[in-house]
């Protein structure tokens, strides 16, 4: 009697949160999260919370499971990962509650879905370094299972192979992290079609030589970075994770280039001193170290710069990289104003006080009562709230663009909400596949094959709705998330792209260690608009091209959103 009553509970608290609309796989996530956040508000701020507190959660989670179950839910939850997924979390948080209240039998039950899931090593990792679960790591169950879990995970991630930074690791360890990096791909990346010019085998064979011969780790990530720029993939390639390697080539002051009909110019200073002492934006870059800007990043830059599109590594060499090196080495810069004048400036890679932090949400009412919303990241909820929180100034205007020119991606959701205010019906995300790998197939001479991963809705917003016309502004450095942004936008037939392709690459990364304090990923995952049609390599194409002049840039225009508005007008 007493679940009859928690479920009619529940029901009602869902009705009276999200209407009277039907029920999506988007809704019941985001009840399941609430409620999830709900049962960890009590806990918060100690170790152990009191026991009434413990015994909140606990029926909070308990109802969410018992909500989970619902044939309703779980019939969404089979084309919904994120969904499907929530009974893992749940079960997890659950367990760990039962713990802080010593009820160990308890516990041990609910850990066993999710240790058997998906991603049971994350479950795993944490009950091994966590004190709360020693006693449930003495059950006999729990131990086979996390046992079980550390046998799989030595299979392709054991530590042997991430063994940290030193200034010149050993001539074994820089082979192994160059095989590595080629078996990763060979029997995991998305696009060798993209580049049948391409022989892996025999490039592996050819940098064999280059890795040995390099006499620091420094020296051993650039060619690491080179092999893997061949593959010519925006989410395939390799980076210093060591603080050490960090220090030693990820750093640069704090101003931002820009490539413009073929020439660098600084577009954005973040630090108001380094500004005082005349590093403004519209100044031209002329060379760096000595070298003109574009032998520079031909020779220093370029060629470790994984892109799937040209756009893309002009994105990276110029924008990105450019003033990269050693946090304790200047960088010389010659510069060149409006009016001709030049001169030459020692600027620090670091040390610099008082940054301006990135804003991911920009507003503001454009003449014509035109609303112009910047999404210049998806890497948090930021720019979503941001828009939320300006939506009704935004229902009042005659027409709405949208910035993603400066966003390089993130969580493809947070996009994906914000366009649901701009539609009554479910929006298709698109379609996606990735390689299916069978030892047993290949011995019986079949070739590589892909499945479909993915082809699925995302909701409407259901409460608010913006119906005036919308342009989206893109740009090269349009990237990943905000790609899947623009993917949906134009396939919902919503309004004009106006701007630049983008860059060309999104997909699920597979993450992986090598030695020295490197890390790398391989792109597995095609994605395609929702009928097929293929952009990665190509970027979404704009409906109006426009790219940035260097004068409107130097006279303090934007070419690119001057011309959305003339669209909007006519």
């Amino acid at each position: 009697m007493r679940s009859i009553i928690v479920l009619t509970g529940i029901l009602l608290y869902a009705g009276s949160s999200y209407g009277q609309s039907a029920l999506t796989g988007n809704k019941a996530y985001d009840y399941l999260q609430a409620q999830r956040e709900l049962a960890r508000a009590p806990q918060r701020g100690t170790e152990q919370p009191p026991l009434d507190s413990l015994k909140k959660a606990e029926k909070i989670l308990q109802d969410a499971l018992v909500y989970y179950h619902q044939p309703e839910v779980m019939e969404l939850a089979k084309k919904n990962d994120p969904l499907y997924y929530r009974k893992s979390d749940i079960s997890f948080d659950l367990a760990l509650v039962e713990v802080k209240m010593g009820k160990t039998e308890s516990a041990v039950k609910l850990l066993d879905y999710p240790l058997k899931g998906k991603f049971g090593n994350a479950y795993a990792d944490f009950i091994k370094d966590s004190p709360l679960f020693s006693e449930v790591k003495k059950d006999p169950v729990i131990a086979a299972l996390l046992t079980k879990i550390e046998v799989a995970g030595k299979t392709f991630e054991s530590g042997a192979l991430k063994t940290p930074y030193k200034p010149d690791i050993s001539e074994d360890e820089k082979i192994a992290g160059l095989s590595k990096l080629w078996s990763e791909a060979k029997y995991n990346f998305a696009y060798f079609d993209h580049i049948p010019q391409v022989d892996w085998d025999k490039l592996y064979l050819d940098y064999l030589p280059k890795i040995r011969s390099t006499k620091t780790t420094v020296e051993y990530l650039n060619v690491l970075k080179s092999f893997c720029a061949k593959l010519q993939d925006g989410h395939t390639d390799v980076w210093g994770s060591d603080p050490a390697l960090v220090d030693l080539t990820a750093y640069r002051p704090p101003i931002r280039t820009v490539l413009i009909e073929n020439r660098v110019f600084v577009q954005e200073v973040s630090q108001d001193s380094l500004e005082k002492t005349g590093i403004k934006p519209m100044l031209e870059i002329i060379s760096v170290d000595g070298i003109a800007v574009k032998e520079y990043a031909d020779q220093f830059v370029r060629p470790y710069q994984s892109g799937s599109t040209v756009q893309n590594i002009d994105v990276n060499t110029y924008t990105y990289r450019l003033l990269n090196g050693p946090k304790t080495k200047p960088v010389t810069i010659t510069f060149r104003d409006s009016k001709g004048k030049t001169f030459t400036r020692s600027l620090p890679r670091s040390g610099y006080n008082n940054v301006r932090p990135w804003s991911s949400f920009g507003f503001r009412i454009l003449p014509g009562n035109i609303a112009y919303v910047e999404l210049r990241d998806f890497e948090s909820n930021k720019s979503l709230n941001g828009f939320k929180a300006v939506f009704d100034s935004i229902a009042t205007t005659n027409a709405l663009i949208i910035d993603v020119r400066m966003n390089g991606g993130g969580d493809s959701g947070y996009g994906w909400d914000v366009l649901g205010h701009l539609t009554d019906k479910p929006m298709a995300t698109g379609s996606q596949t990735a390689r299916i790998y069978s030892p047993l197939r290949r011995a019986r001479g079949g070739q590589v094959e892909f499945e479909q991963v993915g082809n699925s809705d995302w909701a409407a917003n259901g409460k608010k709705l913006y119906t005036k016309p919308v342009v989206v502004l893109t740009s090269g450095r349009t990237f990943s998330a905000a790609e899947d942004f623009s993917v949906v936008f134009d396939a919902m037939k919503r309004g004009k792209i106006v701007g630049e392709p983008t860059g060309g690459s999104t997909g699920q990364p597979l993450m992986f260690s090598l030695p020295g304090g490197v890390m790398a990923r391989v792109c597995t995952k095609r994605d395609m608009y929702p009928d097929g049609t293929e952009w990665n390599a190509k970027g979404i194409q704009p409906n109006v091209f426009v790219k940035p002049t260097i004068a409107d840039f130097q006279a303090g225009k934007d070419t690119v959103l001057d011309a959305a508005l003339v669209l909007l007008k006519k």
